[in-house]
């Protein structure tokens, strides 16, 4: 089975860019590369270039899966021994190395802003307030967000 890769290169970026990788398996991990140990706690996220980075995920995830699949495996030692049992999957291994290095790619902070309809607004504007735009009737509740509607809305 091919290498996969879950960090890609990124144009103008080095190889040598720190990436993070977080361990999500109840067990230690262990990998060697280049002759050097690397050895990841449970939970524990370290950082690491790109291509160690990858290759970790992916070896992480075919370890935890292998053992998933031994273990959903009924039936004794000798028939696990000598059974024809898929030890992998590649569409739940990339689940698992998307959840491993889930940390490089910042999801956008929403935030929540209620929602107040459209009856309530008219009751809660003032008809008096000094920023109301002067061609379409708009409300604004500062000069800030006047001088922005008019930016936006009225060009």
């Amino acid at each position: 089975m091919p290498n996969t890769v879950i960090i890609p290169a990124i144009e103008g970026e080095s190889p040598d860019a720190p990436k993070k990788f977080r361990n999500i398996d109840n067990e230690p991990f262990d990998c060697t590369w280049d002759n050097i140990l690397y050895t990841v706690q449970p939970g524990e996220m370290v950082v690491h270039q790109r291509p160690i980075v990858n290759y970790m995920a992916m070896h992480l995830a075919r370890k935890m899966y292998k053992r998933k699949a031994l273990a959903e495996f009924v039936g004794t030692e000798w028939e696990k021994a000598n059974a024809n049992i898929k030890l992998f999957d590649p569409e739940e291994e990339l689940k698992l190395q998307q959840q491993m290095v889930a940390d490089n790619f910042e999801q956008p902070k929403t935030e929540t802003v209620p929602i107040i309809p459209e009856e309530k607004k008219e009751e809660t504007a003032k008809e008096d307030s000094p920023f109301k735009c002067d061609k379409c009737e708009f409300i604004a509740k500062s000069k800030f967000g006047l001088n922005s509607h008019k930016r936006f809305k009225h060009k």
